[in-house]
C-alpha cells in the first residue's frame, strides 16, 4: 500500500473536497483521483462517498485516513528533524504545560531560552495534565510540567520537583474582601465562585478545595477548562473569587489585577514537577532544560522576594 496514497487520502477526508485537497497537495484533481482509485483497488472497497457538502469517508476510508494523518505526522517530524541538522541545532525537546504555567511563567522562560541561544529545537504544547502524560507515555512528547500530584505517578513515569506551590485564594482589586486584612470562613461562604482548580492538572474542584480548608456550602457559578483567560476576566471584574496556584497567578500577564486574600489555614500543595519516562531519565538535553527551567524559576522567586 503506497504510503503516499493515504497521505492523500486524510487530506481529501480533511478538507472535504477532492479539489481542496488537490490545491492543498499540489497535484491536479485527475491525478488525485487516479491515486484514490488505486488505493481502492488494492483495498478492494470504496473509501470516499459523496454527499451533499462534499465527500466523507467510509469506515475503511476513516481507518485509512486516520493512517495517513499520522504518515503526515511522521514525515513533517522527519523534515523537522532534518531542518535542525541544516541549522545546526544540537537536538528537539517536545515539551508541554498546562494553561496556569501557559499564562503564566512559560512565556518569559521560553524568551529567556531564545535569547540565551540554547542550540535545541523546542515544540511547546499546551493542554490538561492527564492528557499530556497520556501523550508523554506514548513518546508523543518528552517532557511534561505539570503538577507533582500523587495520583498522576506511574511505574513508566518519573517526576522531579520543579518548585513548591499552594492553593490561594484570589480576588480582584476591586472585590470587596481584597481591602480585608483577613478574611473569615463566613466572607467565603458567602462569596459568588469560579471554578478553576481543575485548570492546574489536579482533580479537585474549587468546592473541594474550600471543603478541605474549612469552607463548606460556598457557591460556584462556572467551571472552566482549558484556557483560563475567561475566568480571568470574571475574577477581574470584582464580582467572582477563584482557587488557583499561588505562585503562578503572581506571575500572570497582570498580576497587579487579583489579590491573594489571607485567610487563617493550611492550604493544599499544587507543586510542580517534570514528567519524563523511564527511558529518558538521563537524557542529556532534559536534563539541561531542567537545570535552566530551575535556574529561571529561582530567578524569579528571588526577584519577587527581593
Amino acid at each position: 500500500m503506497e504510503p503516499r496514497y493515504l497521505r492523500q487520502l486524510a487530506e481529501i477526508v480533511e478538507l472535504g473536497s477532492l479539489s481542496r485537497a488537490a490545491e492543498a497537495l499540489h497535484l491536479t484533481q485527475p491525478t488525485l483521483s487516479r491515486n484514490m482509485k488505486s488505493l481502492e483497488a488494492q483495498v478492494g472497497a470504496p473509501l470516499l462517498k459523496r454527499g451533499r457538502y462534499g465527500v466523507a469517508p467510509t469506515v475503511i476510508g476513516a481507518a485509512l485516513a486516520r493512517q495517513g494523518r499520522l504518515i503526515r505526522d511522521a514525515m513533517d517530524q522527519a523534515e523537522g528533524e532534518v531542518e535542525r541538522w541544516r541549522q545546526g541545532q544540537d537536538g528537539k525537546l517536545r515539551i508541554a504545560v498546562g494553561a496556569m504555567l501557559a499564562r503564566s511563567i512559560m512565556p518569559g522562560f521560553v524568551s529567556h531560552i531564545l535569547q540565551s541561544k540554547w542550540n535545541v529545537g523546542l515544540r511547546v504544547s499546551v493542554d490538561g495534565a492527564e492528557r499530556l502524560l497520556d501523550r508523554l507515555r506514548r513518546d508523543e512528547l518528552d517532557i511534561v510540567l505539570a503538577p507533582g500530584q500523587r495520583h498522576f505517578a506511574a511505574d513508566d513515569l518519573i517526576h522531579d520537583v520543579m518548585f513548591e506551590d499552594h492553593i490561594g485564594l484570589f480576588a480582584s482589586e476591586k472585590h470587596p474582601l481584597a481591602r480585608r486584612r483577613e478574611v473569615s470562613v463566613a466572607d467565603l461562604t458567602a462569596a459568588t465562585w469560579t471554578t478553576v482548580g481543575v485548570l492546574s492538572g489536579a482533580r479537585d474542584t474549587t468546592r473541594e478545595i474550600l471543603s478541605r480548608i474549612g469552607v463548606d456550602g460556598a457557591r460556584t457559578v462556572i467551571e472552566f477548562s482549558g484556557d483560563i483567560s475567561i475566568a480571568l476576566s470574571l475574577v477581574s471584574s470584582g464580582n467572582y473569587l477563584m482557587a488557583a496556584p499561588s505562585f503562578l497567578m503572581r506571575h500572570i500577564d497582570d498580576p497587579r489585577r487579583f489579590v491573594e486574600l489571607r485567610f487563617k489555614a493550611e492550604m493544599p500543595r499544587r507543586d510542580v514537577a517534570m514528567w519524563r519516562r523511564q527511558d529518558m531519565k538521563d537524557h542529556p538535553l532534559i536534563e539541561e532544560f531542567k537545570g535552566r527551567f530551575e535556574a529561571y524559576v529561582r530567578g524569579l522567586a528571588g526577584s519577587k522576594s527581593g
